[in-house]
């Protein structure tokens, strides 16, 4: 049978990294999880557990030539990497950037905990005075996992409450480049951590060098997450800004068109008093109740804060000769906050109201509106013509111009809706249709 010393030195050794980074894996990530998440979670782990002592194995055992050795810790590292970022997207609904960041992040973290046991291993070395554990003792395991978690927890923590959210609209080119600079450094360091720390002075001082030069990444990391946070919120805030000067902009329309309406009523009275108008009463009479019915239809769909923005967009879609048709449970839609009642139906009409009125034809201008359940989705469907393509993005959303379709704006703020309640954003042109859908989970708050 195996004794203590024998298995640390041939699993337990060779696995600990592994089971760092399925840590981290369970710490940093707050995305909704993949079901069945347990089993998918011991898969990785799995994955982890066999990359790792494969590769630690064939270091300490078949290869001789430290610089091999060397080369071959490297791999471990970056093969550890590679496996949590397959992770992230195999257990947790994760964009691209949010995956890659947490991956930088995760490889910082554990680096921080290994220079950090290393380096005190190294100071009491060089000062000639005996560790309380042996390389392969189990005294030295369980100090060594306790240093590990201890400073995973803390890093962890500490990212918890210094960002306010993960770089998830960061460009994922960003995230690439960031990528390509900082594991190759990770790999450069973990093979000169193997070659170049023979002598006891030179061991301490490597790992103390390293532990400042990861703790240096861990707070560029902080920073950068912080930075693109700025940037989202500032980017936001002028699609508030620009959505509301449009609103006032078609609100003023709308006045306009009311004024006119009641100038043109105010003839078409006169015109009924005249002895010619007498002859065409019940004319005039049916031209003025379709003006009235126009303006004074409220729409009354079981949420009353849909019903205003409902009735607000049907007046300037009159105004501005749009057909504006909807069938909806506003009941659906119980579970939206005021406020983001307000901005994910106000945003998506506005769009669709900027896209329709660029065509310069009005028997050509239409605004779909569809809100229902769909098992245990709410599903909101709004559909417009529009004058001409729209291309798209890299993140799948239209290209925001002057001369463009006009619905860049406020779909940011609606993706961000439908992810907060767990759900998705689509967007997609058929010919001269622009479609855009949105599925949200009831029972999903921010924090699901």
């Amino acid at each position: 049978m195996i004794n203590d010393v024998e298995w640390i030195g041939s699993v337990d050794h060779r696995i600990s990294a592994a089971i760092i980074f399925f840590i981290l894996l369970l710490l940093l990530n707050a995305s909704r999880r993949r079901k069945p998440f347990a089993l998918r979670a011991a898969a990785v782990l799995a994955a982890m557990c066999a990359s790792s002592w494969l590769l630690r194995t064939l270091s300490d055992v078949w290869l001789e030539d430290i610089h091999l050795q060397g080369l071959c810790y490297a791999l471990q590292i970056t093969a550890l990497h590679l496996i949590y970022l397959a992770a992230c997207f195999f257990c947790y609904r994760i964009n691209q950037s949010e995956a890659l960041f947490h991956g930088l992040l995760a490889l910082t973290i554990f680096k921080i905990a290994w220079n950090s046991f290393k380096t005190g291993s190294g100071l009491m070395v060089m000062n000639h005075l005996d560790a309380p554990w042996s390389r392969y003792s189990p005294a030295g395991s369980v100090v060594s996992y306790l240093v590990y978690l201890l400073v995973c927890l803390l890093l962890s923590w500490l990212y918890r409450r210094l960002v306010r959210e993960p770089p998830v609209h960061a460009p994922v080119r960003l995230m690439v480049i960031l990528s390509a600079v900082f594991v190759p450094l990770q790999m450069i360091l973990e093979y000169c951590g193997h070659v170049f720390t023979a002598e006891r002075d030179a061991l301490f001082i490597y790992y103390l060098c390293a532990l400042l030069y990861t703790v240096l990444n861990y707070a560029a990391l902080l920073m950068i997450a912080n930075l693109d946070s700025f940037r989202h919120e500032n980017r936001t805030m002028h699609d508030f800004i620009s959505n509301k000067m449009r609103y006032y902009e078609m609100s003023h329309e709308g006045i306009v068109a009311l004024q006119t309406k009641c100038h043109d009523l105010k003839h078409q009275i006169s015109a009924i008093r005249s002895e010619a108008g007498k002859a065409k009463f019940d004319e005039y009479l049916s031209e003025l109740e379709d003006s009235i019915n126009e303006y004074s239809t409220v729409i009354e769909c079981g949420n009353h804060t849909v019903d205003i923005v409902l009735t607000e967009k049907n007046i300037l879609c009159y105004a501005n000769k749009v057909k504006f048709s909807y069938m909806i449970d506003g009941g659906c839609f119980s579970f939206l906050s005021e406020r983001d009642t307000y901005s994910l139906f106000g945003n998506a009409l506005d769009n669709a109201l900027e896209a329709v009125t660029k065509i310069e034809d009005p028997a050509q201008r239409m605004i779909t509106l569809k809100g229902h359940m769909r098992g245990e989705l709410v599903v909101l469907q709004v559909e417009n013509t529009c004058a001409q393509s729209v291309a798209l993005s890299e993140d799948g959303l239209p290209r925001t111009t002057k001369t463009g379709s006009g619905h860049g704006f406020g779909l940011r703020s609606i993706q961000r809706i439908a992810e907060k309640y767990g759900g998705m954003m689509s967007v997609r042109q058929e010919g001269s249709l622009f479609k855009l859908s949105v599925m949200m989970n009831p029972r999903t708050g921010e924090d699901g």
